[in-house]
């Protein structure tokens, strides 16, 4: 009887040394933010506050076994440049591919922290319908974005996720022929709701 509670002893010690398994998180997020600086030519409390250029759209995240995850982002906004503008509708399109980086304090179930940095690149489409006069414009660029936030989970499956990124475009030349940083660029801070599966 001894040899028997001695073994159930020491199994339960071996498997309590063992690392926790680490489960996969799925994750979708709408969020609702804003733009400023770089093209916007606006800071933070001015966008927040009069000329509001609202930035919305959704991402979803998968984070593997660990601390690593990808991302695919999708932002859009109606009025980039704003009601001042000499162009009817501006709008801007960013569909960006990332990689993340992200530490779940607490674990990956119930009551959670996750902070996290990412970096990527896609495509940002801008498009303006002009007024009277002034002539349409349309232009997709190659571009990144690079930013970090972080994510608090309140159960299970639901949480919040607050972040700022920073976008900037791609410049193509052909002599020599080389990819450098365009000069398009602008910041977006956003929260949203956390749908974690």
């Amino acid at each position: 009887m001894k040899q028997h509670v001695r073994i159930v002893l020491v199994c339960a010690c071996l498997a309590s040394a063992l690392p926790a398994r680490a489960y996969a998180d799925s994750m979708l997020t709408p969020f609702l933010g804003v733009n400023f600086g770089g093209a916007t030519g606006e800071k933070f409390s001015d966008a927040t506050s009069g000329n509001r250029r609202f930035d919305f759209g959704f991402s979803v995240t998968h984070m593997s076994g660990g601390i690593f995850g990808a991302e695919a982002d999708l932002g859009y906004t109606s009025q980039f440049y704003g009601p001042a503008s000499a162009y009817d509708a501006t709008r801007v399109i960013t569909a960006m591919g990332n990689l993340v980086i992200g530490i779940p304090v607490g674990g990956q179930s119930g009551l959670g922290v996750r902070p996290y940095v990412l970096a990527g690149v896609g495509l940002i489409r801008r498009t303006a319908s002009g007024l009277a006069g002034t002539p349409d414009v349309s232009e997709n660029d190659l571009g990144y974005d690079i930013g970090g936030g972080v994510m608090i989970f309140f159960a299970n499956h639901v949480g919040l996720r607050g972040d700022l990124r920073y976008f900037r475009n791609f410049q193509a030349s052909l002599a020599p022929p080389d990819i450098t940083k365009g000069t398009f660029n602008f910041s977006r801070a956003a929260a949203g709701l956390v749908l974690r599966f």
